[in-house]
């Protein structure tokens, strides 16, 4: 796979983007509702995460729609474990009432997760170059 072009933004064209238009989202539901008043606030350390982001990547309309989950996004995007599952958990019902997301951010999830898979390959992980001694 070819190695995404980065380009550093400043925070205010980020946060741009992702405010652009947001009065075009789609009406809720009550359940969305309370869900995104849980913390309907992007962070200013999500708007750094997502600048650092290749453009192509970034998921601004998740951001929009549903700035809670990018918010927790970026605080686990150092700790991989923790962030895989949880990139891997909102794609997954594993509860069975859930609606999905609409086509545009699931299509940001799935390209944000691949991305990340990128990042950090299946058995890359820095404790495996550590001898043990048995």
């Amino acid at each position: 796979m070819k190695t995404p072009e980065f380009k550093k933004l400043p925070i205010a064209e980020v946060r741009g983007d992702v405010e652009r238009d947001a009065s075009a989202v789609d009406e809720r539901t009550p359940v969305a509702d309370r869900a995104a008043h849980a913390n309907a606030v992007l962070l200013d350390e999500t708007s750094r995460w997502l600048a650092s982001l290749p453009a192509n990547i970034r998921p601004l309309t998740c951001a929009r729609r549903f700035p809670r989950i990018v918010n927790s996004i970026a605080d686990l995007w150092r700790r991989v474990r923790q962030c895989e599952e949880y990139l891997d958990s909102l794609m997954l019902d594993d509860r069975g009432n859930r609606a999905g997301f609409p086509l545009d951010v699931a299509k940001e999830l799935i390209a944000l997760r691949s991305y990340y898979a990128d990042l950090h390959p299946k058995g890359e992980d820095a404790w495996e170059l550590v001898e043990r001694d048995e």
